[in-house]
């Protein structure tokens, strides 16, 4: 018997072993559902509109809202109004004159979501973020850092309702 003759078989054994892996994992890949978390809206997401603002901190929700509903939709099968408030308060007293320290900036929006054919209400609600910000001694650099805390908050109310108006379009 030569050498060749000796290996053949245990090259067809590590072949079917190979053979039946691949077949293995590629049956357990047909039987995957991977799906977005709220289903695949790409039709309704991207049909809603949402209205225009006053403030800087609305402009920073609506632009994240257009972003994450798939672009500017003027005319849409919804439409999104939304309303954001913000607030900037001092949570840690120190400094010589017991100035504030660290500050809270508090953004809360509210938002109605409506069908633009026959104007119904689909979902209501309010949403709110925080973030936290130093506020140095410099009066620019406390202005920044309240800027800057605002679209972070802004940032994060936009996210929720996002998510608020994909389940409820899930539906």
């Amino acid at each position: 018997m030569s050498s060749s003759e000796i290996m053949r078989p245990e090259r067809s054994a590590k072949t079917i072993v190979r053979v039946a892996a691949i077949s293995l994992g590629l049956g357990m890949l047909t039987g995957c559902q991977v799906q977005p978390l709220y289903g695949n809206l790409s039709g309704e997401r991207q049909s809603v509109g949402v209205s225009r603002v006053d403030t800087r901190v609305e402009q920073v929700v609506r632009n994240e809202l257009v972003l994450g509903f798939g672009g500017e939709q003027p005319a849409g099968a919804y439409m999104l109004d939304i309303d954001a408030t913000s607030n900037v308060a001092g949570i840690l007293p120190g400094g010589l004159d017991n100035e504030f320290s660290a500050a809270r900036a508090t953004v809360t929006a509210t938002y109605v979501l409506k069908t633009t054919q026959n104007g119904e209400i689909v979902k209501r609600g309010t949403r709110s973020a925080e973030a936290q910000l130093d506020l140095p001694s410099q009066n620019f650099a406390q202005e920044r850092a309240r800027i800057e805390a605002e679209t972070r908050a802004a940032k994060a109310v936009a996210a929720q309702i996002r998510a608020d108006v994909s389940a409820s379009l899930k539906r």
